[in-house]
């Protein structure tokens, strides 16, 4: 019974297959633009002083643009008519393309445009604000809610994408890694960096592509039965009545921080703290890509090691996976103070750094799996009191707080640069600035990287206390929602 059980539809090989790989772009796009895009600017991009200030600028504008734009697709997402492929997975094409377009033009813009300041404007903020739609219509979460109401199921199909996503994250994590080793042919790392971006890029949205045919969208209200147009009353009554979704978010406007406060900020760390010259401004190229390949290995493994375990841990020692996610949270602050406290005490030795990084990611990465369930659960929590199929609406507010945070976790790590009038050489790797400013830079990226996100965590964790959908309320809403 168990054999056929984990055989059928949605447990199927081709839908678990579709699902752990349909993510390939949005990830892939997710971890350039969190680790890479504000570096990129600033160190290889070669368009000199005006990096910084772009893209700090443009970071802040794109959520503006996001407060308007994002609910706004949510709203033509759920208001879609199911097609012969489905409701969302059109959306989910749509979205892997315009992110993959609009990444690929960035990282490898030509050098001709980096040449000319207006161009340069126009360049990068038509294909940001391309990304950022791109990114809105990735409806990963209200297709997996089609599939099934069985939150073990989901727990299952959260791991799938989880582990084998992490294939996309290998060349990713090593990107500058294979930079490095790139240029040593090239010779120049404005192009080394475009052409490293099409190399990875074209592959994964082939196979992204490949995944999302293969996922089979499961059954929506509108095909069940009368169901009238989603309007904008019921948008505010969504959020007036969807406690569970104001709790997640709520908690989520917090810990989303913590991934983007610490890969922005940790790159430029261990390349100025670990790796650079401060007297000449010269950087180890070797050193470097070695410890990025090392920061790109803690951002994998600890990942992929909570993703296979955390299933088993939220079913063996925790009723509601809210307590899951609770747990994860309070462990994350406790390495991340820990990083803090060895910093004060002069022991962030670049091998005790790594260790804490590592503890931090997979205890991070723990919060993953219940963090999806609770997510699913919230919209149908809003399907049951608004009696509408308002996931799309749901992912829209997840998608926003997630760029937002995003943004400005890297417009933060500008305003250091600004502050200490940050230049890098792009052919050379070489800092050219006030060096005597980089130790000051240093202190801020560890603050940043270690104290705020463990505040962060800690207050997540208490607003998670007051989620609403476990015992009899959650028995009852699928009971009613089923029938």
């Amino acid at each position: 019974m168990k054999a056929k059980t984990t055989h059928t539809y949605p447990l199927d090989f081709k839908t678990k297959f579709g699902f752990s790989t349909m993510c390939w772009v949005s990830q892939g796009c997710s971890s350039f633009m969190t680790s890479l895009f504000m570096l990129y600017l600033t160190d290889y991009s070669g368009i000199g002083a005006l990096a910084v200030t772009l893209g700090t600028v443009l970071l802040l504008l794109g959520r503006v643009i996001d407060a308007v734009d994002d609910p706004l697709q949510g709203w033509i997402m759920d208001s879609a008519r199911p097609t012969k492929f489905g409701k969302y997975k059109p959306f989910i094409i749509i979205s892997t393309l315009l992110s993959a377009i609009s990444v690929i033009c960035l990282f490898a813009m030509p050098g001709a445009v980096a040449k000319n300041p207006v161009m340069v404007v126009i360049w990068v903020i038509l294909f940001y604000l391309m990304y950022d739609i791109g990114a809105s219509f990735y409806a990963e979460r209200p297709l997996l809610r089609t599939l099934t109401s069985d939150g073990n199921v989901r727990a299952k199909l959260m791991v799938y994408p989880r582990v084998f996503g992490m294939l996309i994250s290998v060349p990713f994590a090593f990107f500058m890694a294979m930079v490095e080793g790139l240029n040593t042919k090239v010779g120049n790392m404005h192009d080394s960096f475009a052409y490293m971006t099409l190399i990875i890029m074209i592959p994964a949205t082939l196979i992204s592509l490949l995944g999302v045919a293969c996922v089979k969208e499961g059954k929506h209200a509108s095909e069940e039965k009368d169901e009238t147009k989603l309007t904008f009353k019921d948008i505010i009554n969504m959020f007036k009545t969807n406690k569970a979704l104001l709790v997640t978010k709520g908690a989520g406007l917090f810990s989303g921080f913590i991934w983007t406060l610490v890969f922005a900020t940790t790159t430029y760390y261990i390349k100025w703290a670990y790796c650079a010259d401060l007297t000449t401004g010269a950087v180890d190229s070797q050193k470097f890509a070695t410890y990025t390949m090392i920061m790109g290995a803690m951002q994998m493994l600890p990942f992929m090691l909570a993703a296979v375990v955390s299933p088993w841990m939220m079913k063996k020692f925790f009723k509601e996976p809210v307590d899951f996610s609770i747990f994860s949270q309070l462990s994350c602050a406790v390495a991340e103070i820990a990083m803090f406290v060895c910093h004060l005490l002069g022991l962030l030795t670049p091998a005790v750094f790594f260790v804490l990084l590592f503890v931090v990611m997979f205890t991070m990465g723990l919060g993953f799996v219940p963090g999806g369930v609770l997510d699913s659960e919230a919209m149908d929590y809003g399907m049951w009191k608004t009696k509408k199929e308002v996931s799309g609406l749901c992912q829209a507010v997840g998608n926003f707080l997630s760029k937002a945070q995003s943004a400005l976790s890297s417009a933060l790590v500008g305003v250091i640069l600004i502050a200490i009038g940050y230049k890098v050489d792009s052919v050379t790797d070489t800092y050219i600035g006030d060096l005597s400013a980089i130790p000051s830079m240093l202190i801020w990226f560890v603050v940043v990287l270690s104290l705020a996100p463990a505040a962060l965590n800690i207050i997540a964790s208490v607003i998670l206390k007051f989620y609403p959908v476990k015992g009899e309320v959650k028995k009852r809403m699928y009971e009613e929602l089923n029938n």
